[in-house]
């Protein structure tokens, strides 16, 4: 493993200007020039080896040489990830990355879209940039044409990347109508007094067409709504764009850690009334009940994996403030055991209860039922898998599919027995309200 030290750019885009039309370029971004409070960032692209999977039907291409088949697509992420004891302080140096979409277990039910199920690349090299050390790294296997040039690059000053962001959003569309999202959350209510179930994650979806270089919007929308999960990602004609402030699972030298997000209020300009937002999330019943339904599902996810004992509930009822929203954020910590991998308790977990409801199962069956389309990788979840074992992933909220000049996203919130319907619905365009002025070109009426 070869580590070379280049120049450090608190603007990390700057890197992706480079590589962003490369084959499967993705970048990991804190959004820490922006404004966020992550760490790392890591971008890299050209992996040996790339999957995707619809259901149990998997592509694989390893080395340009293309081959189809049936199998449980985690099982053949397992086969092909290599393991290695190279040391490295920073956070990736070689491994997967990739996303797996909502559906992703559902492998008897493969997605109908245009996206797969699950888009993995196998990636023998990356920068990484560490924003508290004020460092950046070129990590790599073997050395080629693409790393020299990285090198050379970013081994001298380079001028200011100063680009035309043009790009025109049209024809934005509310997908699921006012009448009918209040409708179905009163039906969840029912199914909840009915004892089917006690919180269930409704959303609803907005679409629109655009015209230009995606990247061009990925880099303005990272400073209006930074976010430390944010995520570019191109392969092929499709792009994702995400702006997640939620962690699912991490694994860190065996120790485990999820930070589910339950309970939202929208920010306010004026400091002393923002401030009083926050006492009111922080000592909001139902928010505080939700909350706490989710962190004892993902209690049970977190020990299908992990030291009998070791489980425990760290942070309770946090409030984390983001560009447009205070988030009330709990923290569950728990140490992998010696007879699973970091793949294996992604799996064990997935998709996050934050996104689905409780009980799991039951939730995610009403969710099908009144949502009545395939979420793709919204409420998924995007991340890298390291060949030391370490693995962090995001939820896939604030999140962008981009194909064929048409973009989707999408927006909810869980349900509970007291929810106010209307409530639910304003709700749920507070999380994304950033998104809906921007693409609608400030003409969407709340």
């Amino acid at each position: 493993m070869n580590k070379v030290k280049i120049n450090y750019y608190k603007e990390s885009y700057v890197y992706g200007e480079f590589l962003h039309n490369k084959d499967w370029f993705i970048f990991l971004d804190s959004c820490y020039d922006a404004g966020s409070f992550g760490t790392y960032d890591i971008l890299t692209c050209n992996p040996h080896t790339k999957m995707t999977s619809f259901g149990n039907y998997i592509e694989l291409i390893k080395n340009d040489v293309k081959s189809n088949f049936y199998d449980n697509p985690f099982d053949v992420i397992k086969k092909y990830q290599n393991k290695t004891d190279y040391f490295c302080n920073l956070p990736f140096h070689s491994g997967m990355i990739g996303y797996f979409g909502y559906d992703a277990l559902n492998k008897n039910k493969p997605s109908k879209g245009n996206f797969p199920d699950i888009a993995v690349g196998f990636y023998d090299w990356a920068i990484v940039i560490d924003h508290e050390k004020f460092e950046a790294y070129v990590i790599y296997k073997h050395a080629n044409d693409l790393i020299e040039d990285i090198i050379s690059n970013f081994s001298k000053d380079i001028m200011d990347v100063k680009t035309v962001l043009k790009y025109k959003f049209s024809n934005f569309q509310q997908v699921t109508k006012k009448d009918d999202y209040i409708n179905d959350v009163i039906k969840i209510k029912k199914y909840i007094s009915d004892g089917d179930c006690y919180q269930v994650n409704y959303s609803q979806n907005f679409k629109a067409n655009y015209t230009g270089d995606p990247w061009n919007i990925y880099k303005d929308l990272r400073k209006i709504n930074p976010a430390p999960y944010s995520t570019f990602f191109n392969f092929g004609t499709k792009y994702i764009i995400s702006s997640s402030p939620e962690r699912f699972i991490s694994v860190n030298s065996g120790l485990v850690q999820t930070k589910p997000i339950k309970g939202t209020l929208k920010r306010l300009s004026d400091p002393y009334k923002d401030n009083e937002q926050k006492n009111i999330l922080r000592n909001d019943e139902k928010n505080i009940s939700e909350n706490l339904m989710i962190v004892d599902l993902l209690r049970n996810d977190l020990s299908k994996c992990c030291d009998l004992g070791s489980v425990k509930v760290t942070k309770l009822f946090e409030i984390e403030s983001y560009a447009s929203v205070h988030h009330m954020v709990s923290t569950i910590e728990g140490v992998l055991d010696n007879t699973h991998t970091s793949v294996d308790i992604l799996e064990a977990s997935f998709p996050g209860g934050s996104i689905t409801g409780a009980p799991k199962g039951r939730s995610m069956e009403i969710i099908s039922e009144l949502e009545n389309r395939e979420r793709g990788v919204y409420c998924g979840s995007i991340g890298y898998f390291d060949e030391n074992g370490n693995m962090d992933t995001n939820i896939c909220i604030r999140t962008i599919m981009l194909h064929d000049n048409e973009l989707n996203f999408a927006a909810g919130g869980g349900i509970v027995h007291d929810s106010n319907p209307a409530d639910e619905y304003f709700e749920s365009l507070e999380k994304v309200s950033i998104f809906i002025k921007y693409f609608s070109n400030g003409d969407f009426k709340w």
